[in-house]
């Protein structure tokens, strides 16, 4: 009789190291190679089916029902590669703020991810793509990120064992402040900083990792961070002590505090949103970033 394990969900951690960098213990987890084989299409003509005077191409069909065979995409080439994918992990009292930092300023990072089986994979030189933060009354708090690595930086390695219990935070252990939405109802909180990461790849000898200076021309040489963008929306029960947005206000600053992990958002709110339906009437209040975002 065979034996069944569990699936691949697993543990993420961070700069090679249990003890001074919390783990996070993920929901999902897809940081994977990316690489595609690219075609050259239609080579002969414009259409997809051609005279059948021409030997051994696809055509009309002959008198039995049958043409000849098209070989279509003959011509290809391997595409660039990178390790890019997503991960997920509620915030426990013993990862707050797992990220944050890079996220925020651009900074590489190695992260381990430990499969729940015989796996383990290490990614070095990592880059915060985009970070997502969100929280809603009565549930859990949680992040979702994407990750770009450089693929000559990936390899396996032995597992370790992770069994520490920690507890994961819950929407009560959330503070949200402001001058705009000062007492409210907030039933739902999130936002998603993006850092428009570019691999960059270079021609010639000038080829692979940054740290080698040398490797294959279709791995990416460096991962460089483009314009930080931010953008979030607070939603909430319709009260009368919030007036009606109509308009972009001047730039004010969102206060969070998360299990004693605190940051600030400076932000512009947008023209509120709002929609007529059977049940509570929730308002939602997006926002956008300005200035440097985020205090560090």
């Amino acid at each position: 009789m065979a034996e069944i394990y569990p699936g691949f969900i697993g543990v993420a951690i961070i700069n090679n190291s249990i003890g001074d960098y919390p783990p996070a213990r993920c929901t999902e987890f897809s940081v994977n190679v990316k690489q595609e084989p690219l075609f050259y299409d239609h080579i002969i003509g414009l259409r997809d089916t051609i005279p059948t005077s021409i030997y051994d191409i696809k055509g009309d069909e002959d008198d039995y029902g049958e043409g000849p065979s098209n070989l279509q995409k003959i011509l290809w080439r391997p595409g660039v590669k990178i390790c890019q994918g997503g991960f997920s992990f509620p915030w426990t009292d013993d990862n707050l703020g797992l990220l944050w930092k890079e996220a925020i300023t651009g900074a590489s990072f190695d992260m381990n991810f430990q499969y729940a089986c015989d796996l383990a994979r290490e990614f070095t030189g990592c880059k915060v793509n985009s970070f997502n933060f969100k929280v809603a009354s009565g549930d859990i708090v949680s992040s979702t990120l994407d990750i770009m690595a450089i693929h000559e930086d990936m390899a396996d390695y032995s597992k370790e064992t992770i069994d520490t219990p920690a507890k994961i935070l819950t929407w009560d252990s959330v503070s949200i402040t402001s001058d705009v939405i000062d007492s409210v109802d907030i039933v739902n909180f999130d936002f998603t900083i993006n850092n428009n990461c570019m691999p960059i790849y270079t021609a010639g000898n000038n080829v692979g990792n940054s740290d080698t200076g040398s490797g294959d021309p279709l791995e990416a040489k460096e991962i460089r961070v483009g314009m930080q963008q931010l953008t979030g929306s607070i939603s909430f029960y319709n009260l009368d002590s919030l007036a009606y947005l109509d308009d972009i206000s001047s730039p004010t600053s969102i206060n969070v505090n998360v299990g004693g992990f605190s940051f600030e958002l400076t932000v512009v709110f947008k023209p509120m949103e709002q929609s007529a339906s059977v049940g509570p009437v929730i308002r939602v209040l997006p926002f956008v970033g300005v200035d440097h975002n985020i205090a560090i």
